[in-house]
């Protein structure tokens, strides 16, 4: 039998917004301050980690859903001993997601892996502790007895994450002994959304550390999903997120190609040392006689389209934000390195970038 988790309700959460202590006892703001805790989602959708495989072989994609939070005493007193608490709940109970990292605050989790607590210590008449975030490992898809993909507005009963909790201050917990003497604020933030419409499109949070993310399965293209996308994103001085959208596109798809696409890339911020975005197309769409060397890949950024050229070197990124292609590779037999039988024909090509952007392959 499949139990739904049901999330609070669009009208308690949104007061819990608007003012997150507004549920405290009117005798503890009097007692230890008025705190504001916020939290808000890094990204409204997210799309499923997947399992690694042997057979094929085929990486794990690990998603992360994100959360920034920001607590303040908005008071006129000292607050004491704050701790900021929290649990992550997915709509399908057979799923679970588990706390990954924190960063900005000191944050331990439960036995489950779905609870935290973060410690926030004294905050001031008017202080707020440094808006920190917090990050979740999306969980793996219920293969068993799946809800439908996450509907924004239907979460009751579509696979959704609701994220929610109470920050303690003035005595915090209490203890085991003694009768809980606390202040507390609760607070809920936005549902997210689990899954995607399809195998080309991504969503993550990306945690200071970076990541990999990439489309179709583990990036590798087939005649029924030709194009694949893969990016890897390096360790930076804060998070962001990450979205990978595929689409067809037939402008100028004449000469080398029976199908052309092109894949959107958005990482918010400058990367060092470069974003590597790598681009497959499948064997079954290269049209007979087409070489690597004749494929065009123009790039959508800021500025404009532009053709991308060669790399200075494999690891020397332009410094003007303009992609540049550190290697071509056919994989037109069992000698290339890397080759597998599911790669056999297919194009290459390994692209650095400081920034995010869009790239067709024509």
């Amino acid at each position: 039998m499949k139990f739904v988790y049901l999330s609070v309700s669009a009208r308690a959460r949104a007061a819990l917004l608007i003012c997150a202590c507004s549920i405290a006892p009117m005798t503890a703001w009097a007692g230890a301050g008025l705190l504001s805790t916020n939290v808000e989602t890094l990204s409204a959708a997210v799309t499923y980690s997947t399992l690694a495989t042997a057979s094929p072989a085929r990486p794990a994609l690990d998603a992360f859903v994100g959360y920034t939070v920001r607590v303040s005493n908005d008071g006129g007193n000292t607050i004491n001993n704050i701790s900021f608490t929290a649990s992550a709940r997915v709509t399908d109970l057979d799923e679970k997601a588990v706390f990954s990292s924190a960063e900005g605050a000191t944050c331990t989790a439960d036995a489950d892996g779905t609870s935290i607590n973060c410690a926030i210590g004294r905050l001031k008449a008017g202080e707020a502790f440094p808006t920190f975030a917090v990050f979740f490992k999306a969980p793996v898809k219920d293969s068993t007895s799946p809800l439908p993909d996450g509907i924004a507005g239907s979460c009751p009963t579509t696979d959704c994450l609701s994220f929610s909790g109470i920050t303690y201050y003035a005595e915090t917990t209490g203890g085991a002994t003694s009768p809980v003497d606390n202040s507390i604020a609760e607070w809920a933030a936005a549902d997210v959304t689990l899954g995607t419409s399809n195998p080309t499109l991504v969503k993550s949070a990306v945690p200071k550390g970076g990541g990999s993310l990439f489309t179709g399965s583990g990036g590798v293209t087939s005649a029924a999903d030709p194009f694949a996308t893969s990016v890897i994103v390096p360790a930076s001085a804060t998070f962001t997120t990450a979205e990978i959208l595929e689409s067809p596109d037939a402008v100028n798809c004449t000469n080398n190609f029976s199908a052309c696409f092109r894949s959107d890339i958005t990482i918010p911020g400058t990367f060092s040392p470069y974003l590597t975005i790598v681009l497959r197309q499948d064997a079954s769409t290269i049209l007979k006689g087409t070489k690597i060397e004749s494929v065009l890949i123009q790039y959508i950024g800021a500025d404009g389209a532009v053709f991308v050229g060669d790399c200075a070197s494999a690891t020397t990124p332009r410094s003007d934000g303009i992609p540049c292609i550190a290697k071509r590779t056919y994989y037109k037999s069992s000698k290339i390195p890397g080759w597998t039988p599911e790669l056999d024909g297919d194009f290459e090509w390994t692209l650095i970038n400081l920034g995010n952007g869009s790239y067709k392959v024509f």
